[in-house]
């Protein structure tokens, strides 16, 4: 078999009616192309389940743990936490208008801002990012599949380990994060759009386990626990912040706060695209993700708390799937029992967390990246990446790593800014669909040569000023006081300063094409594609007879739309 036919044999294959369409070009397939009302099903409440999903897992239950450690208190933390996902809420909101108006995803919105080409580096950061957190995730859901497997197996702990002490894992801890990978297979072939059931109803589980396990613990010591009183940073090993310090860890808890999902935060179109109506995804993100994410904080701060109480020899108990093997360790059958259910929702949380916010994630990227050769279903089997990246060496006290990811919001963060400055005020929420995926002169976002150099000064500008702060943090690099301080304040520095400078660049040297929209709707992306076939042959030379006429446009939000025909 020849070279060609090999290759032939590893393209996507396409449904036969889409297949002429989708060759036309090799910057789309049907997995990157905008959805058609058939495919949005995503209502108010499927983006409460998928953020109940999302808040509620093992990564927020700890999150009190890194703003004990800057030395607040549990009221300065609680208080940093409330004031960082409200900013969390507010940033997803904005991030999340392109998908729901446009109904594409961050890799097509990148095109707008980057240039066709260019866009290539932002979407290599972002898929670099899915396949760490991937495995990541992972190796928590292997650690939540070892306390599960444990309740009905005790004499899991003690089975034999073929790895040295330097590897940072024993062979149950292995065994079942090969388990979570193997179980995660068949759940990404699950289209997408048809997650919104799976996440409400992971939500309700994973809330109701968490709140169970909260007022068990406020029960059992009759309160909150030492971390509550006036011994916490004692027991935390921190001395209390005060002053300018306290000042500057409050920055630093906010900004952290926001580091932590930058990731989420950059690609939240790839969700709230599915929307049913663009403002589906508003009032369910400025409600839910504030409320479960102080929640979840303060559970775990609580639980924790308690766990230090009637488990001092045991230490600080942040993650959930050590206090469990405590609880199981110290108890009796009817703490196994407890484990058992707990472990079980924990689970499910995971499942819903690595497979859309990470798996789902990078195949969307993957399949945009190289629409030929990879759709979603291929792209999101990079979850078996986790194996190969070793993750238990990643997350075994590696404050080098904590750092980096924590930090990797000095990136993130300017390309945020700069797409939404670019949509809201440059752009005035307008989009040429066609051109999207179009990469030559005859495309709006083809700017010189396929790169928009605008894109790269903007964002060079929003990571200088944290850059030198980042590489202390990651390395024994010394810088000012004041340079750490400016890290502190990385994610909303660099969101503002690079989306400013976007703004002020294109208003000195305007791109072409700011308030062009496709005369047809050559996708169909507002309802069934009808209309003359001369109107596609004005956008991207396809060849099928589709395209409604823009006569028949409504005003949704603001934004200049095809009318959904019922």
């Amino acid at each position: 078999m020849n070279k060609a036919k090999i290759l032939s044999k590893l393209e996507v294959k396409q449904r036969e009616e889409e297949a002429e369409v989708w060759q036309q070009s090799r910057w789309l397939n049907r997995d990157n192309v905008p959805l058609p009302p058939s495919r949005r099903l995503w209502g108010a409440w499927s983006y409460v389940g998928f953020w109940c999903t999302t808040g509620i897992n093992i990564s927020g239950w700890t999150g009190g743990s890194s703003l004990l450690s800057l030395g607040l208190s549990v009221g300065e933390a609680m208080a940093v936490v409330v004031i960082g996902q409200c900013l969390v809420a507010g940033a997803c909101i904005l991030t999340g208008l392109f998908g729901a108006e446009w109904h594409v995803g961050f890799p097509l919105w990148n095109r707008t801002t980057w240039g066709m080409k260019a866009s290539v580096f932002p979407l290599l950061n972002r898929i670099a990012l899915s396949f760490t957190w991937s495995a990541t995730q992972a190796w928590f859901g292997g650690q939540v599949l070892k306390t599960l497997l444990g309740s009905m197996f005790p004499s899991i702990y003690n089975m034999h380990n073929p790895f040295p002490a330097s590897t940072a894992m024993d062979g149950a801890d292995f065994l079942c994060f090969c388990l979570f990978l193997i179980i995660s297979l068949p759940l990404i072939y699950i289209p997408p759009e048809h997650f919104r059931i799976p996440f409400l109803i992971t939500g309700v589980i994973s809330t109701t386990c968490c709140f169970s396990i909260f007022f068990w613990s406020l029960a059992r010591a009759h309160g909150g626990g030492p971390l509550i009183g006036s011994e916490a940073m004692a027991i935390v090993g921190v001395e209390k912040a005060r002053g300018s310090v306290l000042a500057w860890a409050i920055f630093h808890g906010i900004s952290s706060q926001m580091g932590q999902i930058c990731a989420g935060i950059l690609n939240n179109s790839d969700y709230t695209r599915f929307a049913i109506h663009p403002r589906a995804q508003i009032i369910s993100q400025v409600c839910v993700i504030p409320i479960m994410g102080t929640l979840t904080c303060l559970i775990g701060i609580i639980c924790t708390s308690v766990a230090a109480k009637f488990y001092p020899d045991e230490g600080l108990l942040w993650a959930p799937y050590d206090l469990l093997a405590a609880v199981q360790k110290n108890g009796g059958a009817g703490a196994r029992a407890a484990v058992f259910f707990a472990s079980l929702a924990f689970l499910f949380a995971q499942f819903g967390i690595n497979i859309a916010g990470n798996a789902i994630s990078g195949g969307i990227d993957l399949a945009s990246l190289f629409p030929k050769w990879i759709n979603i279903r291929r792209g999101v089997q990079t979850t078996l990446m986790a194996l190969p990246m070793c993750p238990w060496a990643l997350v075994s006290g590696a404050t080098v790593y904590i750092s980096v990811m924590a930090g990797y919001a000095t990136f993130l963060a300017p390309m945020t800014g700069m797409m939404v400055f670019d949509y809201i005020f440059i752009r005035k929420r307008k989009v040429k669909l066609s051109s999207l995926y179009e990469c030559s002169p005859s495309s709006i976002y083809y700017y010189y040569k396929g790169y928009n150099l605008r894109a790269p000064v903007a964002w060079i500008c929003g990571v200088a000023p944290s850059f030198p702060g980042f590489l202390a943090s990651v390395s024994t690099v010394k810088v000012s006081l004041g340079a750490t301080h400016v890290y502190y304040l990385c994610w909303p520095l660099g969101f503002t300063i690079s989306g400013v400078v976007f703004v002020a660049l294109s208003k000195i040297w305007p791109p072409d094409g700011i308030d062009e929209v496709d005369e047809y709707d050559i996708f169909g992306t507002f309802g069934e594609p009808t209309g003359p076939p001369e109107a596609v042959e004005k956008s991207i030379n396809m060849t099928d007879t589709i395209g409604v006429s823009m006569n028949e446009k409504e005003d949704i939000g603001g934004v200049h739309a095809v009318a959904v025909r019922e």
